[in-house]
């Protein structure tokens, strides 16, 4: 955790951020944690005075509270993402109903904590923040790197028209200079790879004695659309540059994402003697926002699971064909803490309790998956039987009723005898 600060405060000492929180004791606390972390930490009372200064300021995160007067976070965020849709923010709240976390999921936000605020949880989710903020800068800054070098490159194209022989020279000079940061390769006229460089060879992972000799085709990914290669061959043969994504593999089959530059050499009868390529490798880049397309996913529907599981009257969890609990509602964590035999309430949380340590039901003690009591139940639909808990006090006798909920996951619910036809009518609904 040590080594996380200290990352931290070296990719922050130069960040801004604005914290928004009406709570004027939290605020001045919070404030005085984040100033030991930013290089300028600027406060507001309310959604408005925090939107009017992010409209004359920079900042590079937003930490917003929701429940504010004149204006509250979500109104705040709504205007935040009308205006700066790539404004990073954090969401702090004591409040966890559905209808914010609903509300913040479809505004995009992606990052969000709940009240009272702790310092190993603040770090936590500030190091994840600024640690994809750093990543996005140095691409931009790779980018803009980039972007100067395909310049240089479309200016030395126009210098070589007078000599082939210089155009050979200064190519070379332009080559080295590019090789650290991009893959480079040359073909003849009719595709054919006549050298490439370092970078390009590491990254596909063939040698240069395999490329040599050989086309495009070697390395060429059957989703690129045939399209995109017309397009390409089109515009080189008609002696202009063309830019676009081509998705390349490696030798062992790996994708690769690659913005490539496609430049067509003139020699000085003004005819195509060669083409030059260079490519910027986006692999990593995909693969980050796939990541965070997944992670986005998965929040999503963890929310809406334990929206759906807190709305159910009674305890009840969700578990897998091994009878593994992993999600569950209060009134189970309820049930389980009070239960006889007081470890099983840390082995919830750790998810390693199972359905046999709840509850005494001798007939199902043959049974270790749920698959395996469906194998043997005699009746269409859900799995329904008496079993025994030990509380703290005494011995309850309860009914356990068992629903498909996903392929292999089951919903549970414990109740009295009393409320069975209650809860069957619950599931339904």
């Amino acid at each position: 955790m040590e080594n996380s600060i200290d990352q931290l405060i070296a990719w922050s000492k130069e960040l801004n951020v604005l914290y928004v929180e009406d709570d004027l004791a939290l605020r001045e606390e919070v404030s005085l944690f984040l100033s030991d972390i930013f290089k300028r930490v600027d406060l507001a009372p309310n959604g408005q005075e925090g939107l009017d200064m992010l409209a004359q300021n920079d900042y590079h995160l937003v930490i917003t509270d929701i429940r504010m007067p004149v204006m509250d976070g979500i109104e705040m965020i709504e205007a935040i993402k009308e205006r700066y849709p790539k404004q990073p923010i954090l969401v702090t709240s004591a409040h966890n109903e559905s209808e914010y976390l609903i509300k913040l999921i479809n505004l995009g936000i992606q990052y969000y904590i709940t009240k009272p605020l702790q310092s190993d949880q603040i770090l936590k989710v500030l190091y994840t923040i600024i640690e994809r903020i750093y990543q996005e800068k140095a691409l931009v800054q790779y980018k803009q790197d980039l972007e100067i070098a395909h310049e240089k490159l479309k200016h030395f194209t126009h210098l070589q028209a007078a000599s082939l022989n210089a155009q050979s020279a200064t190519l070379k000079a332009y080559k080295e200079a590019l090789d650290k940061a991009t893959m480079v390769s040359l073909t003849d006229k009719n595709g054919i790879f006549t050298d490439v460089n370092e970078n390009f060879c590491k990254t596909t992972g063939y040698s240069k004695e395999e490329l040599i000799g050989k086309t495009h085709h070697l390395i060429s990914h059957p989703s690129t659309s045939k399209a995109v290669y017309e397009e390409l061959w089109q515009t080189i043969l008609a002696k202009k540059t063309w830019q676009g994504l081509i998705i390349n593999q490696t030798k062992d089959l790996r994708m690769l994402y690659h913005y490539t530059t496609v430049v067509p050499i003139v020699n000085t009868e003004g005819e195509i003697s060669e083409f030059i390529s260079i490519c910027q490798d986006l692999t990593k880049l995909h693969a980050l926002r796939e990541q965070q397309n997944s992670e986005n996913l998965s929040l999503a529907l963890s929310l809406n699971e334990a929206s759906f599981l807190k709305q159910i009257p009674f305890p009840c969890a969700l578990m897998s064909n091994d009878m593994i609990f992993h999600s569950y509602n209060k009134l189970f964590e309820k049930l389980v803490n009070n239960h006889s035999d007081e470890h099983l309430l840390l082995k919830l949380t750790q998810e390693a309790l199972t359905l046999k340590e709840v509850v005494d039901f001798e007939e199902m003690e043959y049974f270790d998956s749920i698959e395996a009591i469906k194998g043997n139940w005699s009746y269409e639909g859900d799995i329904t039987f008496k079993g025994v808990l030990k509380s703290i006090t005494h011995m309850l006798e309860i009914l356990v009723k068992i629903s498909p909920y996903e392929p292999t996951r089951y919903l549970i619910c414990i109740v009295k005898q009393e409320e069975f036809e209650l809860c069957c009518q619950v599931q339904e609904r």
